[in-house]
């Protein structure tokens, strides 16, 4: 039998094993689908040998799109990384005029702008994310130029565990660099509450800055306007 013959057998054996043109070419070492074309011309495949080749090509397909995923998925990640890197790169050092401006735009967002009639009127600005809380604390010192007695914190918390409550507050004491002791639980949610709430989430609770201070409330109440004006010019 000759080189040519004894691989046409070995390919057609391959065939019926239900193997697709792009495995039997693999492993055979042939170049050419028309070769195999040629030689399977008059080749009629068993009920059995069809089925082994849509599973086999079922199998081959799923390998295909889940290789094509990874990779996709990679090229994304990369591409989510090199954006991330130019945008903090394009931030650079805040400047002091800048942080007033972005501890405006914070407080415009996240703080309480409404004026009670009765009452004291007060800075008071609410959130979870710790990085969020440090920035807003630069600019009430640095912009603001609040003394330190003069900040509270209020800690709205999701659990009433006596553990739970000293561990949130030397958290966030040692975010805002406040005394723990100066940390009041403004809120303990209901056990019936609480079980709606991912814990997971927010296992710190959220942090509610305040400065009783109506003309420092005025004045940054006048720094949101100025965003808006300033805008215009």
């Amino acid at each position: 039998m000759s080189i040519d013959s004894a691989l046409k057998q070995k390919a057609i054996q391959l065939r019926l094993e239900g193997k697709s043109y792009t495995e039997i070419l693999k492993q055979l070492q042939l170049k050419s689908k028309g070769t195999l074309s040629v030689w399977f011309r008059e080749l009629k495949l068993p009920a059995k040998s069809k089925r082994l080749l849509e599973k086999n090509t079922a199998r081959a397909t799923e390998r295909g799109l889940l290789e094509f995923n990874r990779k996709r998925s990679q090229l994304v990640q990369e591409q989510n990384e090199t954006a991330y890197r130019i945008g903090c790169g394009e931030v650079g050092k805040i400047t002091e005029r800048e942080l007033l401006v972005l501890g405006a735009a914070l407080y415009w967002g996240e703080g309480t702008k409404y004026e009670r009639k009765n009452g004291s009127i007060a800075l008071v600005f609410t959130n979870s994310d710790p990085e969020m809380i440090l920035v807003f604390m630069e600019f009430l010192r640095r912009i603001l130029k609040i003394p330190e007695e003069r900040i509270r914190a209020g800690i709205h918390m999701y659990s009433q565990a006596e553990t739970d409550i000293q561990k949130t507050r030397q958290y966030w004491s040692e975010i805002t660099n406040l005394p723990a002791a100066r940390f009041y639980i403004s809120q303990l949610v209901s056990g019936a509450s609480s079980l709606k709430r991912d814990k997971k989430r927010l296992p710190y609770g959220t942090l509610a800055i305040r400065v009783n201070d109506r003309k420092i409330f005025f004045r940054v109440k006048g720094m949101m306007r100025g965003l808006i004006e300033g805008l215009k010019k």
